[in-house]
């Protein structure tokens, strides 16, 4: 299964915290990395870049707050932040966004993918020009099996997801045998839209050969469309 393709660094020291909220981060479909303490938060970020900072405010060595402060004054926090805390009062947050605990597991993940937004949506034009810069390559080249469509939706969660799993599937196989499209339906509406009676996003349409079908959600079943390629006789990848 895909991820977002986006990186998230979760510092708190209880390790029971940090195991559950990183679980549901990564089921999300985020890469996470975690920390303990506020100076090994400062070390991870000298090695790694991340979308997203979250880190508790409460923090063995020094506060969550004043770990974001020092990241950025050194140029290492080139990414959005969100502390994370208990407290009634806290110093040192002004410019920060804050949530407070208990945290709604709902809430707080619409809150990241509000947050995450633009860059989820610079991440799927990047994926979609990467796929178009495959097909064109193999533009030309005889013995299309199966033409595909994928319609998506600006900035979407589901619809990068989708575009992601697609993306590493249709990398095992030879493409000059796939004909795919990615339509953004937040950009464009093709005469296929309304060909192919769109309801939802993210939808795989297989338009050839006949029937027609169809693969609604993020993809993250391989095993579907994987039947339709072999159906289609289109050649694995050695």
């Amino acid at each position: 299964m895909a991820s977002l393709g986006l990186r998230v660094m979760y510092v708190e020291d209880d390790p029971d915290i940090r195991e559950a909220l990183q679980e549901v981060l990564e089921a999300a479909g985020y890469h996470v990395t975690v920390a303990a303490t506020a100076g090994e938060g400062l070390e991870t970020l000298r090695r790694e870049q991340f979308h997203l900072v979250i880190t508790d405010y409460n923090l063995p060595d020094f506060d969550g707050a004043r770990m974001l402060a020092q990241a950025a004054e050194s140029g290492l926090l080139n990414c959005e932040s969100l502390v994370l805390t208990g407290a009634s009062h806290l110093d040192g947050t002004a410019g920060y966004r804050v949530i407070r605990k208990p945290i709604d597991v709902d809430k707080f993940l619409f809150r990241i993918h509000e947050i995450l937004a633009p860059v989820r949506d610079r991440e799927l034009v990047r994926t979609k020009e990467n796929l178009q810069r495959t097909q064109q390559k193999e533009e030309g080249v005889r013995g299309v099996r199966v033409e595909l469509t994928l319609y998506i939706s600006e900035a979407s969660p589901a619809s990068l997801r989708a575009l992601r799993n697609l993306e590493k599937l249709l990398a095992g196989y030879e493409r000059s045998q796939v004909r795919l499209a990615v339509v953004d339906l937040s950009k464009e509406r093709p005469p296929s839209f309304d060909e192919d009676r769109i309801a939802f996003t993210p939808t795989l349409v297989k338009r050839f050969p006949a029937p027609r079908a169809y693969y609604l959600g993020t993809l993250d079943q391989f095993q579907a469309v994987t039947d339709l390629l072999n159906d289609a006789q289109v050649t694995r990848k050695r």
